[in-house]
């Protein structure tokens, strides 16, 4: 498959969580959530061809990456943004190995 397609999916499954964290501001989450992922999509996967760090490593860093972006940008408590973070790109990344056939 393409790798825009993979990009497209992340963004299916994570943005609806978004919304769910932040059912009063949904639409400026929205493109919170959609700039996140535009800024950790690309980098996660420059890193995962061009290095030798470990899958796991590298998700648990866009995880708390995104976070950080929420707890900034959505002024949010640390909880709410780490739980974000976290569920957000759990869901996305066992999809993702559910559609790679890794499990």
């Amino acid at each position: 498959m393409p790798v825009w397609f993979y990009f497209l999916l992340t963004l299916i499954i994570e943005l609806p969580v978004v919304c769910v964290f932040f059912k009063e501001r949904w639409k400026y989450a929205l493109l919170i959530g959609f700039l996140l992922n535009l800024f950790t999509w690309p980098l996660l996967n420059i890193l995962l061809f061009y290095t030798g760090i470990n899958v796991n490593i590298l998700e648990l860093g866009v995880a708390i990456t995104e976070s950080i972006g929420f707890y900034l940008l959505m002024q949010c408590n640390w909880k709410k943004a780490l739980a974000l973070g976290f569920i957000a790109n759990a869901l996305s990344y066992g999809i993702g190995l559910i559609l790679n056939n890794y499990i």
